[in-house]
């Protein structure tokens, strides 16, 4: 009579478990709780700005403007290249090895330091409100620089092109005392102002100003030449030949003006944009330069 039933001596053990089991689930959910808590804490905490965020901003800013010195001798490679392979009529295979070559590596330089303005943009160290705005000023300077380099690419491209192309064809291979040079100069020209024309597209104003001004020049020359093929009466026609020969002779000082003109535009405009740039880049080292001396005064690393 004193002995438990089955029943109870199968049940006992399973309360005690079940006791046990709750206590260790209950441990078990804590656990988990204390670390998704700390998890939240440390993924959703704001990051605080240390020396090293400092340093590794600056450094990137170095990189930014190191870069900048590589784009000079990248785009006269390009332009010495491509304008060798127009004049000697290498043919389209040789232009193209040369825009796949040489200017990519210009789009690639240009993609690359994009890229590092942006990383820059994530920067901690931007919650600062001088640090963000002299990097605001650093990266639409640089930004412009970039900018200009990707755009003297298409201008170089498009002078190439036609006045390099078909435009010269017009003063270097034609034969002017041969009987058909009015009418070779009018075909001539016509190819000529039809590649100005497209050479427009994409060109900053600058280069189409450049572009219509040779253009003009081209016009002036063919109209005349279209008069001589005009012209009915032998006597008629020599007169206006004449004339277009005269002509012929202000054409370079035409092209020189225009040259002139082109060259000077361009190099105002590029050395107030470097100009601004090396502005921002002082400010922008100063300022950094300024925050890691705060950092080291807070360290006693100044001392």
């Amino acid at each position: 009579m004193g002995d438990k039933s089955l029943e109870e001596t199968v049940s006992a053990p399973g309360r005690g478990g079940s006791k046990r089991t709750a206590i260790i689930v209950v441990v078990l959910v804590a656990a988990l709780v204390a670390v998704g808590i700390g998890t939240w804490f440390t993924l959703f905490r704001p990051a605080e700005t240390g020396r090293a965020d400092v340093i590794r901003l600056d450094k990137h800013r170095i990189m930014v403007d190191n870069s900048m010195n590589l784009y000079d001798p990248l785009v006269e490679q390009f332009s010495g290249r491509y304008s060798n392979a127009i004049s000697e009529k290498a043919g389209q295979s040789e232009e193209e090895k040369v825009l796949s070559q040489d200017r990519e590596r210009i789009v690639r330089e240009s993609q690359a330091n994009r890229e590092r303005l942006e990383n820059m943009a994530e920067s901690p160290v931007l919650k600062d409100q001088e640090v963000a705005e002299s990097f605001t000023r650093f990266k639409d300077q640089y930004g412009a620089v970039i900018a200009h380099n990707d755009q003297l690419l298409i201008n170089t491209t498009n002078i190439y092109r036609s006045v390099g192309g078909p435009c010269a064809a017009l003063h270097s291979s034609l034969n002017i005392s041969s009987e058909s040079y009015a009418q070779d100069y009018v075909k001539s020209a016509d190819e000529c102002l039809a590649a100005l024309g497209a050479a427009k597209d994409g060109a900053d104003a600058e280069t189409t100003t450049l572009l219509s001004d040779v253009e003009a020049v081209i016009r002036g020359q063919r109209d005349k030449q279209q008069e001589v093929l005009n012209s009915k009466d032998p006597l008629e026609r020599l007169s206006k030949s004449t004339l277009a020969a005269v002509a012929l002779l202000d054409i370079n000082e035409a092209f020189a003006k225009a040259q002139t003109t082109y060259e000077t535009a361009t190099k105002d405009k590029y050395s107030k944009i470097i100009e601004s740039a090396n502005s921002s880049n002082s400010t922008f080292e100063s300022v950094l330069k300024k925050s890691l001396e705060k950092f080291d005064a807070a360290s006693g690393e100044g001392k």
